[in-house]
């Protein structure tokens, strides 16, 4: 019989925590598969190929922001403190990757090395990303044409971490308020940052839409 594969950890407890570990996020991503069924068993349109391809490369981003996390738990002590920056920058590259198709959109990244944060935070700071860096793939450039997409994560000193996710695009439609929006992506980062304890902000003009996400360091443990 197959015995179940564990992570080289040297103490139990440090494995037994990295155990709930995966399986709180993975319950996470199977509530948000679950909605996200839901809203489309509630259509009546058919849907086209292309839209499930784009649902699927939206739900491996999510499955890709679990996975990467326990990498970087895997290769580190599973309570340590975990490079902000590292993380984001491999979890924004995969989505971009599996949602650009036929275009390439530009990924600019800038974050502070000293971006430090528990595991719990990194994975709801990741999460929230993801569902910035895909509104940005698809909804940026309408017409289809490549774009720029930057994000940045900097520590102030009084340990506030600022993350920030900006495009070149078409910025909001008109009279949207992105914090009373009732999409699925907008209410995951609203959701996310309000557990985290974080101010979020939206800025959007001719030059594009930027997301802010502001973490107080003393809420973020």
């Amino acid at each position: 019989m197959a015995t179940r594969p564990t992570l080289a950890f040297s103490r139990p407890d440090l494995a037994a925590g990295s155990d709930r570990r995966i399986a709180d996020n993975l319950s996470i991503v199977a509530g948000l598969v679950r909605d996200r069924a839901s809203n489309l068993a509630g259509g009546s349109n058919p849907i086209e190929r292309a839209e499930v391809q784009t649902i699927l490369a939206e739900l491996s981003g999510r499955v890709d922001a679990v996975a990467h996390l326990h990498r970087l738990l895997a290769e580190s002590s599973a309570e340590a403190a975990l490079s902000l920056g590292e993380y984001l920058q491999d979890i924004s590259a995969a989505i971009v990757a599996a949602l650009s198709s036929d275009r390439v959109n530009r990924l600019q990244f800038t974050c502070d090395p000293h971006c430090l944060v528990p595991p719990e935070a990194a994975l709801s700071i990741g999460f929230i990303v993801v569902e910035l860096v895909t509104n940005a793939v698809k909804y940026a450039h309408p017409t289809g044409v490549a774009g720029e997409i930057r994000v940045a994560c900097a520590q102030g000193p009084d340990g506030t971490i600022t993350v920030a996710v900006s495009d070149d695009g078409v910025g909001l439609p008109e009279g949207m308020d992105p914090m009373k929006a009732d999409y699925l992506g907008l209410r995951i980062v609203r959701s996310l940052a309000a557990q985290l304890g974080a101010r979020v902000s939206f800025e959007h003009d001719a030059l594009g839409l930027s997301c802010v996400l502001q973490i107080p360091g003393e809420m973020r443990a």
